[in-house]
């Protein structure tokens, strides 16, 4: 049971900072980056916003990946 724990504990510590990397390369794809150098409040607002954004959907991705991965491996092994 503790190894089970241990393992869900890693996977999600590694799925969180994966996501703040993602996230990064979500706003650079989308070109949604400041072309200036100083921005207004509601700019920083919704920076962060859409940052937060693919933080979350990066998070979610990854999970959706690993479960797929479980599912193909336990389905191999049949």
């Amino acid at each position: 049971m503790r190894a089970i724990f241990l393992r869900e504990l890693f996977w999600f510590v590694l799925s969180f900072v994966l996501s703040l990397v993602l996230a990064f390369f979500f706003l650079e794809v989308l070109n949604l980056t400041a072309s200036g150098r100083s921005l207004k409040r509601v700019e920083q607002v919704f920076s962060v916003q859409l940052y937060l954004i693919g933080c979350v959907v990066s998070f979610i991705a990854i999970y959706i990946v690993r479960i797929i991965v479980i599912a193909l491996k336990r389905l191999v092994e049949i």
